[in-house]
């Protein structure tokens, strides 16, 4: 007798079930899904070390002195298997001479947002709208124009 797809699969998923849930393989496994995208992090600072490795013709024994950590936290951090703080990046950074990643900060002469308060009074009277104005018509003019349409907006009294 030929089975079908669904019982198939069926037979696959009932023989695939796990005796023991808490088996240490499928823990390692939900933590790396769980983890996936710093692990995918961790792999691309982990190609950028090795290629820089084999630049500087360097072994993982020779960047871990440096570093002073063992060859086993290395091959971790290799492995992606362990935590990397910004100071150990910026660490591994100045010994290999590269850049791992980079940090964006504003810089002085970046345009920053400037807001301006307006002192308003305000009346809670909920039967009609307090704002008499468009707020439509502000976005589209210039700058001289709102101001002058700011001083002759009226709040509802």
């Amino acid at each position: 007798m030929k089975l079908t797809r669904e019982e198939k699969i069926a037979l696959l998923n009932k023989k695939a079930k796990p005796v023991n849930p808490n088996a240490k393989w499928i823990q390692i496994a939900k933590w790396n899904e769980e983890h996936a995208e710093a692990l995918e992090d961790y792999m691309i600072i982990a190609m950028r070390i090795s290629a820089t490795l084999k630049q500087k013709r360097m072994t993982q024994k020779d960047l871990a002195a440096q570093l002073g950590v063992s060859p086993q936290a290395l091959t971790r951090i290799m492995k992606g298997r362990q935590n990397l703080t910004l100071n150990k990046v910026r660490q591994i950074e100045k010994v290999l001479g590269i850049s791992i990643m980079a940090i964006k900060k504003i810089e002085e002469n970046q345009t920053q947002i400037r807001t301006k308060m307006i002192p308003v009074e305000v009346h809670y009277n909920l039967s009609t709208s307090a704002f008499m104005g468009n707020v439509n018509t502000l976005k589209l003019i210039g700058k001289r124009e709102r101001k002058q349409s700011i001083d002759k907006l009226s709040i509802a009294s």
